[in-house]
């Protein structure tokens, strides 16, 4: 049978020793593996069983072909089969396994010295070998002290408890870990990952099947339209041949996997179903019918959710509904597209499938994620804090993550939305279409014409229907949505004013994406600039907590600052140097007024953006001008109000 793959169960220890012929890690890995195969093993599988790379897989043969010359013993290779020891006669292969025993215990050799690779070491052997060993047969093969060991294994204790996996010492007989067995591989699995570089991970493992028989694998997954990303297809195939390993030496599930009946009519059991067959024929191993349930549920919590139509589950609709009206209580944020409902509620789904099998997501978590999407984060928290509320789950930080991931692409898309278009000309024929042509194609990425009319016939619209009307009549009656006029044809000044307009558009809705919950505060007890601005200081803190003190000295220097007041009510900083490369929008409203600049203000905003063409600070500008000259939204912006109060008096101004 072929060893492909379980070098992934195998964390590459080699002990300390020494002896007179001194052998190379990657030689050592392939005399290792030439001894332990009964038949020729291929280039291919000499590299996925050691870990080498398949580039060097040719050169190191040639060195082992020496050392083994040296002992008397042939090394044969046959094209497409690969090679084998010839010659294994007791004498010369009780020096060669002499020379083997020594080279593991030489130091120049990579062993576990590190307390967790210690740890890692041992969960291993017990994992493998599912019986007692004594913690004196630890000492001796690391070459540590008893108590060293001791202290490894309460450390080790605490490691597998979160798997579900138990620790047990019996006097006399040592140390054994006891609990499932897919937990145990779960073990492996986790480890192996992290021992696992990007290069690793990309050249020498996903490369190594595009040219290899088991390139199959994937090609089941693909005929099944099972969509992974990169990084989860790896994570499956890992998951994958640690389940073949712990075949081979008849470590199988013995057990049904819980509840799993929901799943029986889903094509992932179809696909593992097919997995199984492969591996009855291309490694002689029987999946029973549990293996084949693990591996169901491992491509449910794997793959994306690319091409997968919404949720059908009653309470995962709940807790989606859930999600958006609370993001909209919150934040005043609304989606109104099928598709992030759809996506959602697969998310929703998909979590707590993967928390109730204790599976994960191997994406990258990003550890200052918070810090750079703050707003997303913040709707990510709202989603999590849902879901535990229904479900008593916890969001690991992955999955807090692609929460995050999902709301911000959600935000993109919401703010590139295409606006709406009711189109009116006076002009017939060639020359309306010319017209119609030239805004359709310049402006595509923009808007859409939904429909066009004449302007006898504009009460007869139903003008909610549309976001904007474009007009080569002039029209001077106020309508309840923008009207943009143009030439009777149209030139290049009206479609520069058009995007200018659609710009201002666009950021005038976008205003409500550059606040944040955690930047408000209300009823704020100041009496100076000084104070002011260690109260945007803290805010500020909440979200980035690696703010430099400097930035309390910043409101000190005038020319670091913009200052505009609006009846000396409202005072609009905006900063020169953006504190960091997000939007950011400070709001704090006192319970007095104070002078700021010789200017007296009661709600002051702090404008931080990388915003070169002033079109975000403009829009902010002209809201709250339009609020300053709104004598009951004045009344209730220093009413003390909550930060969805405050959010609508400046959405309702825009």
């Amino acid at each position: 049978m072929s060893k492909r793959l379980l070098f992934f169960t195998n964390f590459d220890i080699v002990l300390l020793g020494s002896d007179h012929m001194k052998l190379k890690k990657n030689e050592l890995k392939i005399i290792q593996l030439l001894l332990a195969s009964p038949d020729y093993i291929s280039t291919y599988d000499i590299a996925t069983s050691t870990g080498i790379p398949r580039r060097l897989v040719r050169d190191e043969i040639s060195n082992v072909r020496v050392i083994l010359s040296s002992l008397n013993l042939n090394l044969l290779s046959k094209p497409s089969k690969g090679y084998f020891i010839e010659g294994k006669s007791s004498k010369d292969l009780s020096r060669l396994q002499n020379i083997i025993n020594d080279n593991e215990r030489d130091e120049n050799n990579v062993f576990p010295t590190l307390p967790k690779d210690r740890r890692n070491y041992i969960a291993k052997r017990l994992i493998e070998e599912a019986s007692y060993i004594k913690l004196e047969t630890f000492a001796n093969e690391l070459l540590v002290s008893r108590p060293t060991v001791a202290n490894d294994v309460l450390l080790l204790k605490k490691d597998i408890h979160k798997y579900g996996l138990t620790l047990i010492q019996k006097p006399n007989y040592g140390i054994s870990i006891q609990g499932s067995e897919i937990s145990k591989r779960k073990v492996l699995a986790d480890w192996v990952f992290e021992n696992l570089t990007q290069s690793d991970m990309f050249g020498d493992f996903l490369d190594a099947y595009f040219n290899s028989p088991d390139y199959q694998i994937i090609e089941i997954i693909n005929q099944h339209q099972i969509i992974m990303s990169d990084i989860s297809l790896i994570d499956f195939l890992i998951c994958f041949s640690i389940a073949i390993a712990r075949n081979t030496i008849n470590h199988t599930i013995d057990s049904p996997i819980a509840n799993f009946e929901q799943f029986k009519d889903r094509f992932e059991y179809a696909t593992a179903k097919e997995l199984g067959k492969y591996v009855q024929e291309r490694f002689k191993i029987d999946f029973n019918e549990y293996e084949i349930q693990n591996i169901t549920i491992l491509l449910i919590c794997k793959r994306s959710s690319r091409g997968l139509s919404a949720s059908h589950d009653d309470n995962v609709i709940t807790i989606a509904n859930e999600i958006l009206a609370r993001i909209k209580a919150e934040t005043l944020i609304t989606f109104d597209t099928d598709k992030l409902f759809r996506i959602l509620s697969l998310y929703i789904e998909n979590t707590l499938i993967r928390q109730a099998y204790v599976e994960k997501i191997r994406t990258p978590v990003y550890e200052n994620i918070q810090y750079e999407y703050p707003l997303p984060y913040h709707l990510a928290s709202i989603a999590s804090a849902t879901i535990q509320q229904h479900s008593k789950i916890k969001l690991s930080r992955s999955e807090l993550s692609a929460f995050t991931i999902l709301f911000n692409n959600a935000i993109n898309n919401q703010n590139k939305k295409k606006k709406k278009v009711l189109l009116i000309n006076c002009m017939s024929g060639s020359m309306f279409t010319l017209h119609r042509y030239r805004i359709e194609t310049e402006l595509a990425a923009q808007l859409v014409i939904t429909k066009y009319t004449q302007y006898y016939r504009i009460n007869e619209e139903d003008l909610s229907n549309y976001d904007l009307i474009i007009s080569s009549v002039p029209i001077r009656k106020q309508l309840s949505i923008p009207v943009i006029n143009t030439s009777y044809m149209i030139t290049n000044d009206d479609i520069i004013r058009i995007k200018s307009y659609l710009s201002y558009l666009f950021n005038d809705e976008d205003l409500v994406y550059y606040f944040h919950p955690y930047l408000y505060s209300s009823n704020v007890k100041v009496k100076s600039k000084k104070g002011v601005a260690s109260t945007f200081y803290h805010l500020l803190t909440c979200l980035y907590p690696n703010l430099k003190d400097t930035f309390k000295y910043e409101l000190n220097k005038q020319h670091r600052y913009t200052l505009n007041t609006f009846n000396n009510v409202i005072g609009l900083i905006k900063l020169n140097k953006p504190i960091n490369a997000n939007n950011n929008i400070v709001a704090i409203t006192l319970n007095e007024p104070i002078l700021f600049d010789q200017q007296q203000m009661q709600v002051i905003i702090l404008f931080s953006c990388l915003d070169n063409n002033n079109i975000m600070y403009n829009t902010l500008f002209n809201t709250l001008k339009n609020v300053a000259n709104n004598e009951l939204d004045v009344k209730k912006l220093l009413s003390h109000l909550s930060y969805p109060e405050f959010l609508s008096v400046i959405k309702n101004n825009k």
